[in-house]
């Protein structure tokens, strides 16, 4: 009985006697499991942040348009907004024709481009240096 003792230790101390000469050690699967964890939460994190600053970008923009900007609307039609009221604006099309548009419904403003300078300015301008 005191053989099968001894025996029963001596298979118990060897695999960490082989572990201690550079034998693989089995990895916790606990750990993987926590490290996956916080990489799906540090990726849905990251997703929902830049959802809101597109969201809040959008609100600015919304909230920018007044009387006379010119928009885009969600079907591509192109006009000028000729009144605001809460959450529906009327968007002058064509010379008379009026659509009433709800808030969500507007795609873009179009930004007025600045006025080109003449090319014979430019050339004043280069003579002079």
């Amino acid at each position: 009985m005191f053989n099968a003792i001894l025996a029963t230790a001596a298979q118990a101390a060897a695999p960490a006697a082989g572990n201690a000469a550079g034998q693989a050690t089995q990895t916790n699967p606990f750990g993987m499991l926590i490290l996956m964890t916080g990489a799906f939460i540090l990726m849905f994190w990251m997703m929902s942040r830049s959802n809101k600053k597109q969201q809040q970008k959008r609100e600015e923009l919304l909230d920018s348009i007044v009387k006379g900007t010119e928009v885009m609307l969600a079907s591509g039609i192109y006009g000028k907004v000729s009144a605001v009221q809460d959450k529906i604006f009327t968007v002058e099309i064509a010379d008379r024709v009026f659509v009433k548009v709800n808030r969500a419904g507007i795609h873009d403003v179009i930004k007025p481009e600045a006025p080109a300078e003449a090319p014979a300015e430019k050339k004043e301008e280069t003579a002079d240096k």
